[in-house]
């Protein structure tokens, strides 16, 4: 057995096809916090206010809008809903 353990990358989830997840692109997100308070099903935040998004695709139509009304309002424009 090798001392050394085989590092494995990690994948980003994609969505299967024809449906759709909320994204986040960490290198324009300032922590404002707004996506967590217009998607709470989807968004929480960590202790500096910066999103934590829940993993998977958006299943209902509730849920598609939440994301899409947290993507319209985002300041630095950070979210996107990729398909």
């Amino acid at each position: 057995m090798s001392r050394h353990a085989t590092v494995r990358e990690a994948r980003p989830l994609r969505p299967a096809a024809g449906s759709s997840a909320l994204r986040i692109d960490p290198s324009l997100c300032d922590g404002v916090g707004i996506c967590a308070h217009l998607a709470p099903d989807l968004v929480s935040v960590d202790s500096w206010g910066y999103p934590i998004l829940r993993a998977g695709v958006l299943g209902s139509a509730s849920e598609r809008r939440q994301a899409d009304a947290a993507v319209a309002a985002c300041p630095r424009r950070a979210l996107r809903v990729s398909s």
